[in-house]
């Protein structure tokens, strides 16, 4: 056989293969993002009810007989206590019963679709007791964020960039560098780039607002979390490596957050892999300092925080051992100096 024809054959062969991966990776998004969020409704939503347990119990089993695992009723003494459970975020909405007007306190900030689910459920129930439902919104999405899409796309904007740039630094343009440098370079990075997606999300277009400081450090610490995780997937395991740790953190963890659904909208098995991945803990943190006074952001900020760790530590690890990077015949800094060297000697014998 002719070496061009060979040539043409291996081409072709390696053409398919990198068409059969793509695929495969778009396989990964069409099933996360179709698979996960086509069948949305309410699943063990929290609503307190201003009554007795008693009360709270009977209606409970109401709703479960017209939705089977749609709510969670828990039941408060005051109206008080029940405002202050939506915005300690324990709840997500709470009703106020009464002989002919019953009172619907929601919070859209939590969701919009599961606002809507919420108002559709219990207005219902109100239609079938021949009461009136008033509805109160404590908590409404800001006027330059209706939908509450701004929460979603900060995210993206931060972490798929910042695994694209983790995995460059270890095989582009950082090749040179320590793992140590590398970690100072990651750690500028983190603060340049969320500065810049908070001052075009603020003060650029107004959609997150009333907290900037809260919103720079998650920001912050999400690229930072993305650019080492992605950095250290490369490291120690090379291209195969890096894109499942892309595949889980953005087609797995932008649509197990809920997206802009809400992960009370979504399976809830999916939901809590969503609450232990970067997305769906920086977008929960995000609406809960905006919207929420800064209540119930510990656990996603120490979720953050743990994939931080993992990552850093991972590279640290990899500058103490000093691995070769997978696919390559030896260390990334010898390979440079092998081929310096080689450049220079020939330069002397000509």
């Amino acid at each position: 056989m002719a070496p061009d024809r060979r040539a043409g054959r291996r081409v072709l062969v390696a053409g398919l293969l990198g068409a059969l991966a793509v695929t495969f990776v778009s396989a990964v998004f069409i099933t996360c993002f179709i698979g996960g969020l086509h069948d949305p409704g309410p699943r063990s939503v929290p609503v307190g009810l201003v009554g007795p347990p008693a009360l709270a119990s009977r209606l409970g089993a109401v709703l479960g007989h017209q939705a089977p695992g749609a709510f969670v009723i828990t039941s408060y003494p005051t109206e008080a206590a029940a405002l202050s459970a939506i915005s300690g975020r324990s709840i997500d909405a709470a009703l106020v019963p009464g002989p002919s007007v019953q009172h619907l306190i929601v919070a859209s900030a939590v969701s919009e679709a599961e606002t809507n689910a919420i108002i559709k459920a219990f207005g219902a129930g109100a239609a079938k007791a021949h009461v009136h439902l008033v509805v109160q919104n404590v908590r409404p999405l800001h006027t330059g964020d209706p939908q509450g899409l701004s929460m979603l796309f900060f995210v993206v904007a931060l972490l798929a960039p910042s695994m694209v740039f983790g995995n460059l630094l270890v095989n582009r343009f950082g090749t040179r560098l320590s793992e140590f440098m590398r970690l100072t370079v990651i750690v500028v990075y983190a603060v340049i780039v969320a500065a810049v997606a908070l001052a075009i999300a603020d003060a650029g277009i107004g959609a997150l607002t009333g907290a900037p400081a809260a919103i720079f450090g998650i920001g912050a610490l999400l690229a930072f979390a993305a650019t080492v995780m992605g950095a250290a997937a490369s490291r120690w395991a090379g291209g195969i490596g890096y894109v499942v740790v892309l595949l889980l953190f953005v087609p797995a963890g932008i649509s197990s957050s809920g997206s802009t659904l809400g992960p009370r909208m979504i399976t809830p098995w999916y939901a809590d892999l969503g609450r232990a991945l970067p997305a769906g803990a920086t977008q929960t943190a995000v609406r809960n300092v905006t919207y929420f006074s800064g209540n119930a952001i510990t656990d996603p900020l120490l979720i953050l925080s743990a994939w931080a760790l993992a990552g850093f530590l991972a590279l640290i690890l990899a500058g103490l051992l000093r691995p070769p990077i997978p696919g390559q015949t030896g260390k990334p800094d010898a390979a440079y100096d092998t081929a310096t060297a080689t450049r220079r000697h020939t330069r002397v014998a000509h």
